[in-house]
């Protein structure tokens, strides 16, 4: 009964629409569907800023950013005494007056200032009035029931395009800021929007974690990566950089990398493509944290004409996955014909079978 209770509220919150940064009221909650993941607050309250993240973040990375973020969070906000919600601090008019340029009017901005020139990292190379803050990505933890569910931590993700689009000659180009040169900008611009959260009462004193994000490119196949990333406690805190990458498979760049994963997947490839009278497209995309692998993605594209044949495809597919020996890494998989989902598997880590649903 409890449960339904709490799916009638969601309900009626998500059609209403209606928050008003107050501390909920008893709410109930919401179970994670899989282990080792956050509860939320049934009276789940959208995003202030959702249309603004769905006009300038593309699906690669507003998915890669909302996960990776909740992973990193449980380093400094437990599951166990922290209810996860969207970020409410940052309305509309905070997020518009961060994600502008630094001016007299503007001081918490956090892009250069009109009529400055960016340093891209290589000492001679500098970028007029550079746009380097795309957006800002928000999470809310609260406290349990004895703490009124009051707001316990505050996540943040700096989205940083570290591609800027520029004219040369008459052809549009891009200008790449180094890395290391984006993680000090970004480090810069945190410890200011740190700052600038402690100004709002809601804020106070909780401890809040900053991240740095580096975009893909807009034509990029692939989601970008998180570079830097610092938890701010009593108002202070430091920044630490972060190894992470995504690659495709098969690719020169991964066999670099990766000797074994690429043999593996090779393996596997070679395996699908002569099941089928017509060609069996297989690509792979994987994610290095550390320059370990972490997870694995696989888009498996056939022409299937039965049933029976996207049973087939799925069953092998399902038993090739052994040769995959890395167990820490989350393999999915996705098997389409003609575009269209068929079938879908997962293994989760520190598992040896995937779990497979078929879609249609």
């Amino acid at each position: 009964m409890k449960i339904k209770i709490g799916c009638i509220v969601l309900v009626l919150v998500l059609l209403t629409g209606c928050f008003n940064g107050e501390k909920p009221d008893d709410p109930d909650i919401i179970q994670p569907t899989t282990q080792g993941e956050y509860s939320l607050l049934a009276n789940f309250a959208v995003s202030p800023v959702r249309l603004y993240h769905g006009t300038y973040l593309g699906s690669y990375d507003a998915m890669e950013i909302g996960r990776r973020l909740q992973q990193k969070s449980k380093k400094h906000f437990s599951i166990e005494q922290h209810y996860l919600q969207e970020g409410q601090i940052l309305t509309y008019d905070r997020l518009i007056s961060l994600v502008r340029r630094e001016s007299d009017v503007n001081p918490q901005g956090l892009n250069p200032p009109l009529g400055s020139q960016f340093d891209i990292g290589d000492g001679r190379t500098f970028i007029n009035d550079a746009v380097v803050v795309a957006d800002i990505v928000e999470l809310n933890f609260m406290g349990n029931a004895s703490e009124n569910f009051a707001l316990k931590g505050i996540s943040l993700t700096i989205v940083l395009n570290q591609n800027i689009p520029q004219t040369k000659d008459g052809m549009d180009t891009f200008v790449t800021i180094q890395t290391d040169r984006l993680y000090q900008f970004g480090t810069d611009i945190g410890r200011k929007l740190e700052s600038y959260l402690r100004t709002i009462p809601a804020v106070g004193d909780v401890p809040v974690f900053i991240t740095l994000f580096s975009t893909a490119r807009s034509d990029a196949t692939l989601p970008g990566s998180f570079i830097g990333e610092g938890i701010f406690r009593n108002r202070s805190g430091q920044f630490v950089k972060n190894q992470e990458k995504w690659v495709i498979l098969p690719s020169a760049e991964a066999t670099a990398l990766d000797t074994t994963l690429s043999s593996q997947f090779a393996s596997l490839k070679s395996s699908l493509q002569s099941l089928l009278p017509e060609a069996v497209g297989v690509i792979g995309k994987a994610r290095y944290i550390d320059d370990e692998v972490d997870e694995l993605k696989i888009t498996i594209n056939m022409v299937s004409k039965t049933y029976t044949e996207v049973s087939m495809v799925t069953q092998i597919t399902a038993q090739l996955l052994d040769t995959f020996e890395n167990n820490d890494m989350l393999i999915v998989v996705e098997i389409r014909s003609l575009g269209t989902v068929m079938a879908v598997m997962e293994r989760k880590r520190n598992q040896t079978k995937p779990t497979v649903i078929y879609v249609n």
